[in-house]
């Protein structure tokens, strides 16, 4: 039975939510108890391990998969094929995965990552085979529509990885309690999805669909997981450069602060997660898909712009309230700026996913392949050219490679596009202005920021971005709420 979308949304958002309720907690013994430069080396590991996993590719054919049987369901028919196609090519791959982590310790050592770090590449192999089953369980209620249930799952296991995670960051004083919350964090979500989708696959009953439609699927797939690849490579040659030109504790302000920005796109991430399925199932049953691109680009937006502006007010007081100690306190105007990124990553995000689903996958990887490149040319450049720049280099590369994406989207649209570039326009400069006088403005915060965001409200009151629809599906009270924003 397919769920309401909106509901998959509300539950996506609850799960980052309250995982970064308990970050609160994480960020306070994190800062307290994990020197700076341990986290940094943290930091590089995981992105070695990352780049590692660039070599052990599912080539798109699992998201070709889930894309076909959610059209599929849309009318009606048989997906349980698909399902087990989809655990085959999760349990293959991340076994081969996890075997490579193991064997390229020497590459760590070579790499200077001291060697009481290398004993996280066991943990980290186990997290990618529990991830990869809960994976294909997860499609298979993203397919059926059942995305409340979907996002449930996901906020269970958070909230039990955040709370062992901090059990043992004060017992261990260790980087190894992250990894650790991880592991059981999934092997929880796993027993969740177990029960709910309540049979496991024969995974070769799947090996026939993909045989007969290989080809087809590699058609459609490769293009996003292509897209996705390189997007990988650009996160994790940001990571490597930054601790190459400018060494491990920068790393470390840097994931930070990429810490803090996460709480302001987790809407975005949960919002875009519903949007391919809906998306899918509106190609599926032939309805107004323009209308829908429409309606969650512009909500999205709008709800970025006044997360970041909100979060410029609030990420102050992180130190003021003892959450953030150290060191780490250097993190925190580099996340200012940052914030503004959340208002940019909507737009792209679903144009892409609307032009994978509707089969012109090629053409959304030239577009986002041109951003990802100027973002990585663009950092490479500044800090060779201007190393003091340090992490101000990554805020400008970032910018710069998530508006060129959206600015080619954009003037390639057609429905709705001028109401998402408006919105996207107004919260971006409203967040970039709050940033901007924090930083350059002594003493402005919190009276320049409270301001702001006073004027943020004002503007959404004005425009109203919230589509009536959407309204409409929310739990009913929080719509006298959001009333007054709704068109």
């Amino acid at each position: 039975m397919r769920e309401s979308p909106v509901g998959g949304v509300l539950f996506g958002y609850l799960s980052t939510a309250v995982s970064y309720a308990f970050a609160l907690a994480y960020v306070i013994l994190l800062t307290r108890y994990i020197p700076l430069t341990q986290y940094g080396y943290y930091n590089a590991l995981m992105a070695m391990m990352g780049l590692i996993g660039l070599f052990f590719p599912t080539l798109g054919i699992d998201a070709a998969i889930a894309r076909e049987g959610a059209m599929l369901h849309s009318r009606g028919s048989d997906i349980r094929e698909h399902y087990a196609a989809l655990f085959a090519i999760s349990l293959t791959v991340s076994t081969a995965y996890a075997a490579a982590l193991i064997i390229a310790t020497p590459l760590y050592l070579a790499s200077k990552i001291p060697s009481e770090y290398l004993d996280l590449a066991y943990l980290y192999a186990t997290y990618i085979i529990l991830s990869a089953i809960n994976g294909a369980m997860s499609s298979y209620l993203w397919m059926t529509g059942r995305l409340a249930t979907q996002g449930l799952g996901y906020l269970i296991g958070n909230m039990l990885f955040r709370s062992l995670e901090i059990a043992l960051l004060i017992i261990m004083h260790s980087v190894y309690a992250i990894l650790i919350g991880m592991v059981f964090g999934q092997a929880v979500t796993a027993m969740y999805f177990t029960a709910r989708v309540r049979h496991i696959p024969n995974p070769t009953r799947g090996v026939s669909l993909i045989r007969r439609g290989f080809r087809n699927y590699l058609n459609y797939g490769f293009q996003n997981w292509l897209l996705g690849y390189l997007g990988s490579v650009g996160g994790y040659a940001i990571t490597y450069m930054l601790y190459s030109f400018v060494g491990a504790d920068p790393v470390a302000l840097y994931n930070m602060a990429n810490y803090m920005l996460g709480a302001v796109t987790a809407l975005g991430g949960s919002v875009g997660n519903v949007f391919g399925s809906r998306v899918a199932h509106a190609i599926g049953s032939g309805s107004d898909v323009e209308r829908v691109i429409r309606d969650y680009a512009v909500a999205a937006t709008s709800v970025s712009g006044i997360l970041a502006v909100g979060a410029a007010l609030a990420a102050p007081l992180l130190p003021i309230l003892g959450i953030v100690h150290g060191d780490y306190v250097q993190a925190i105007p580099y996340g200012i700026l940052l914030f503004g990124t959340a208002v940019l990553g909507p737009v792209g995000g679903m144009y892409t996913t609307y032009y994978w689903i509707s089969g012109r996958g090629w053409l959304a990887l030239e577009i986002s392949s041109v951003g990802i490149l100027v973002s990585v040319a663009s950092l490479f450049t500044l800090l060779s050219l201007f190393r003091w720049l340090g992490l101000y280099a990554v805020i400008i590369s970032t910018y710069l490679g998530s508006m060129v994406t959206d600015v080619v989207y954009l003037s390639m649209g057609r429905y709705g596009t001028m109401d998402i570039a408006v919105n996207m326009v107004v919260f971006l400069l409203l967040a970039l202005v709050s940033a901007v006088s924090y930083i350059l403005i002594q003493n402005s915060w919190p009276l320049y920021q409270l301001a702001i965001f006073m004027v943020t409200v004002l503007v959404t009151y004005i425009m109203r971005p919230i589509p009536r629809p959407v309204l409409d599906q929310l739990p009913r009270p929080l719509r006298p709420v959001l009333e007054p924003f709704t068109s």
